[in-house]
């Protein structure tokens, strides 16, 4: 299972589209426009900003535990190959399962509420990790709710500079005689320009952040359908292979009381059915 870590093309997009800009405003042969400048330091700003929340706060810390759990099963496969048998034992005390420290605490949960329910019951638990670590956990843990917006809005973003631009070109725009129509001609372009640019920003932003949203999203996925399907291979069975388990233990315990209740009743028992067959109508 590899990991593509495509949040690593944030930045470097960023400073591209930095890069982008400076030129257009510095080197295409045009006089910096001061409103142009506000518009686009603005905006690079908020995006900037957004773009390191989500990488410090939302894909790092998944890719973390993506490697984490990728690790987990290498050492699972080691282990497994050297006992033959099932790890739930080398493994229900281990504090450090995963060497990653929000993982080890969700395995710590499991830990803890499967040994509770081994005591509650004889027959065996039917807590599976899977409750505890589980797609859910990773839309929580990469923030789904937030960053699912975040597209939208540096497309939002991108027309709200439009809107701006537009409205500070045609607010010098005159319509009176030719000469002030044409004195007016300056401004409107600064602002269309200021338009143009900051929905192209949007739209780049947008469109690439999505890819990698929907990436790291979609990697977190299969990184815990993998893991979790080498702990049923290797350490316990799934819930639905437990529940089995359980029922075929509760069914043995029960042979094994009949059994008894059959030993202890077994000679008076015999005793009175010889009698009923000998006097069948209780004579």
């Amino acid at each position: 299972m590899k990991t593509s870590n495509s949040e690593r093309i944030l930045l470097p997009l960023y400073f591209v589209m930095v890069g982008v800009a400076v030129c257009l405003n510095f080197f295409s042969g045009a006089k910096p426009d001061m409103a142009n400048l506000v518009v686009n330091i603005s905006m690079f700003i908020i995006i900037g900003a957004v773009i390191l929340w989500a990488n410090t706060q939302c894909f790092m810390p998944v890719n973390k535990m993506i490697k984490s759990m990728k690790y987990a099963v290498e050492t699972m496969e080691i282990d497994f190959n050297k006992s033959g048998a099932y790890l739930w034992e080398q493994y229900k005390d281990e504090t450090n399962f995963f060497h990653n420290k929000a993982l080890n605490h969700k395995f710590n949960e499991y830990r803890v509420e499967r040994k509770r329910l081994n005591m509650l019951s004889a027959y065996g638990s039917t807590c599976d990790l899977a409750d505890y670590i589980n797609e859910d956990y990773f839309d929580a843990v990469i923030k789904k709710g937030i960053l699912s917006i975040i597209p939208g809005v540096m497309t939002g973003l991108g027309i709200l500079g439009t809107f701006i631009g537009l409205s500070i070109g045609l607010q010098n725009f005159n319509t009176g005689s030719a000469a002030e129509i044409t004195n007016s001609i300056a401004p409107l372009m600064d602002g269309i320009k200021i338009a143009f640019h900051t929905s192209i920003y949007g739209m780049v932003f947008s469109l690439i952040f999505n890819f990698v949203y929907k990436k790291n999203l979609e990697d977190a996925y299969n990184a815990v359908e993998y893991f979790l399907n080498a702990y049923h291979k290797y350490v316990l069975p799934d819930m639905a292979n437990d529940q089995i388990g359980m029922l075929l233990k509760f069914q043995e315990h029960q042979m094994q009381e009949m059994e008894k209740l059959l030993d202890s009743f077994g000679d008076s028992l015999a005793q009175k059915i010889a009698n009923a067959m000998k006097n069948p109508y209780g004579r």
